[in-house]
């Protein structure tokens, strides 16, 4: 399905975000204009997907629950917006194999958070595996973000209204040191942990949550990613 929704929408949600939020975007100078990316935000409220949609250069594709997708309007308008639905309850190869072929065949960039569900409290939940199965099975970089301010737009209607104060930060990209399409948990696990240390390194120190004990280890099955054709500014 084409995507034809997204451009309108994030448009409009743009204009809607200079209007009503206080918006500060750091470290944006970050980001790779080319080729296919993983974007990786910690996640605060149900408007993060747009959100960080809305900085990123070109049109994201997204995994959004199942649940969504149950009345046929509604699944309709996420797809043609770029979301697909995936099972947070098991290991949903199929979403997979999908946001796969989207990173790998199409040089697109997917915006997953690797904490699997929102943080109530505002700290960071433990990741899930799915962010960096993908990083190390396509060898696509990976881009942290941290968001701080979202959590008070909890309700999707706050599109047309969000007013908060929120801030934004990009960290620098990087890849897993090694590509490999069978790998051990054990591996999935260490990668996991290293996505989460450098989003909790741009978190405010109240906020790194399940990480605040972890935050300064060593980076050992990651290592930063060099753009080879520029970066945006």
């Amino acid at each position: 399905m084409k995507q034809w929704l997204f451009r309108p929408c994030n448009f409009g949600f743009r204009t809607t975000l200079k209007w009503f939020s206080d918006f500060k975007i750091e470290g944006k100078e970050n980001l790779p204009i080319d080729g296919p990316l993983l974007v990786a935000p910690n996640h605060l409220s149900n408007l993060d997907p747009a959100i960080v949609a809305s900085v990123v250069p070109k049109p994201p594709v997204f995994l959004a629950k199942k649940e969504l997708f149950k009345v046929p309007p509604a699944s309709f308008l996420l797809r043609s917006y770029g979301a697909y639905p995936v099972d947070r309850r098991s290991a949903d190869m199929k979403a997979l194999n999908w946001i796969t072929n989207k990173l790998v065949n199409e040089d697109r960039i997917a915006i997953m958070f690797p904490e699997g569900t929102r943080s109530k409290e505002g700290g960071l939940l433990r990741g899930q595996p799915g962010v960096a199965l993908l990083a190390i099975t396509t060898g696509v970089p990976v881009v942290p973000f941290a968001l701080t301010g979202s959590e008070h737009l909890q309700n999707v209607m706050r599109v047309f209204k969000p007013t908060a104060d929120m801030t934004l930060r990009i960290g620098k990209p990087f890849k897993v040191n090694t590509r490999n399409e069978r790998t051990s948990r054990t591996e999935i696990a260490r990668v996991t942990e290293e996505i989460m240390i450098r989003i909790a390194r741009l978190m405010p120190e109240d906020k790194r949550g399940y990480y605040t004990d972890t935050v300064e280890k060593d980076f050992i099955v990651t290592s930063e990613h060099v753009p080879e054709t520029g970066s945006s500014k």
